[in-house]
């Protein structure tokens, strides 16, 4: 007998994990991940650990590898774990909880002795990059089956317009907490992590055993048609925005240095395109007129890339206030145009895909797959500049080249896509 499913499974079921507990739960988790995938470049560019922009390429594309693995079996993997040792997603959750606190812990336990002269060893940053970021490609598709089980309509608009508030402004909280800690004490914003990891833990218990299935409004139809080719054009924007930030993230440090700005506030300004991508996931929750609509997806992509370009270019403008500001404008831009992405890929994603693990998963893989793609290209052209096979001026047209050519590629298909579906709409009989 096949499992119940609209509003029998919704009777059925203890109804959804409330929105606070979520909510809360999200943001412990955000300030986490957004350290670790996000800044951890700051960190390893800083005075402690001494990166260079071509191992930060590499660490990149690792972060991203691993990533993609474990986002594209976490259904399975959950699967699997509550098959051979009776979990429910619960308790997954909160093994991967304990796992990431653990880890949080590794760099600050092998910081050497100060009167031994040794800088902090760089093995325990590799160690987060194939150990944390996995667990988190696991975490992020259950806690999105979590925010949408049992919601649909007008409900999982506001949870999910909710969510992306919540865990986007808590990167910001990170990016700004991360500042002042970097020059003399990057292992301690790790550390600090765990403890965050650790409050998560405590929350679970408020958690339903397993995510509520997901249920469409009585009376109304399922996700319209529409709403599924979006889906599709959503599904090559989503990878394509991950592709340019990543290539983006490891560029930042090196690029606002050479701008003047103080490592230990690099962190700090590169935050504007995340608070930026804060007020933009408002405006989105509060403003619903970009459901069904084509030219959603080409504004986001117009001020991802242009954003892009802006910042890449901004430090030919050389040291001073002028450059700061280009970069900073640039960073805005680009923080609307991921925003503009990401809200609209998620809601497609779990409308259409339902509040499966799976569905979740695959969003999150599409992710995996710009973090290990950005990275690839960027260590090319880096690696290319480093053996003497490129000019060091080079680097920036090389970047933008690579990045302008993928996104042209992409933009095509979106642009594509778009006229036929406004030629449909013009037909006579068509229906909207």
């Amino acid at each position: 007998m096949p499992p119940p499913h609209g509003a029998a499974a919704v009777l059925l079921s203890p109804g959804p994990t409330s929105t606070l507990t979520v909510s809360t739960f999200t943001f412990l988790n955000s300030l986490g991940t957004g350290v670790v995938t996000n800044g951890i470049f700051f960190l390893t560019s800083s005075p402690a650990y001494g990166f260079s922009r071509t191992r930060n390429y590499v660490l990149g594309a690792v972060l991203g590898v691993t990533y993609i693995l474990a986002a594209s079996l976490a259904g399975r993997a959950v699967a699997l774990l509550r098959r051979r040792f009776n979990l429910s997603s619960r308790g997954v959750l909160a093994c991967i909880m304990i796992l990431m606190a653990a880890l949080c812990c590794v760099p600050f336990a092998t910081i050497p002795d100060p009167a031994s002269g040794q800088s902090a060893p760089q093995w325990p940053l590799w160690l987060l990059a194939v150990l944390y970021s996995p667990l988190t490609g696991v975490l992020w598709p259950m806690v999105e089956a979590y925010v949408s089980g049992g919601r649909a309509g007008q409900e999982l608009r506001a949870i999910i317009g909710r969510w992306n508030v919540v865990w986007s402004s808590a990167i910001v909280v990170s990016y700004w907490g991360l500042a002042p800690l970097i020059e003399a004490h990057a292992t301690i914003a790790i550390l600090a992590l765990g403890g965050f990891h650790l409050v998560g833990l405590a929350l679970l218990a408020r958690f339903t055993r397993e995510p509520a299935p997901h249920a469409h409004d009585d009376g109304h139809e399922p996700a319209p048609a529409e709403y599924v080719r979006l889906l599709a054009t959503f599904r090559l924007l989503l990878p394509l925005s991950y592709i340019v930030l990543s290539t983006l993230g490891p560029f930042l440090p090196g690029a606002l240095e050479r701008l003047g700005v103080r490592s230990g506030w690099a962190a700090a300004i590169a935050s504007v395109w995340l608070a930026s991508r804060v007020l933009t996931f408002a405006l989105l929750r509060a403003w619903h007129g970009w459901h069904g609509r084509w030219w959603a997806a080409i504004a986001g992509a117009l001020f991802m890339i242009g954003g892009f370009f802006g910042c890449v270019l901004s430090p030919l403008l050389g040291p001073g206030s002028a450059g700061i500001a280009c970069m900073a404008a640039s960073l805005m831009v680009f923080g609307v145009g991921m925003a503009a992405i990401y809200a609209c890929a998620i809601y497609y994603a779990l409308e259409v895909g339902r509040a499966q693990v799976d569905a979740g998963g695959t969003h999150e893989a599409l992710i995996g797959v710009g973090y290990t793609v950005g990275p690839a290209a960027g260590l090319a052209a880096s690696a290319a500049v480093d053996g003497g096979a490129l000019a060091a001026g080079a680097f920036e047209p090389v970047l933008l080249t690579t990045v302008a050519g993928v996104s042209i590629g992409v933009a095509a298909v979106v642009a594509h896509r778009s006229n036929q579906q406004r030629r449909a709409e013009r037909e006579p009989g068509s229906v909207r």
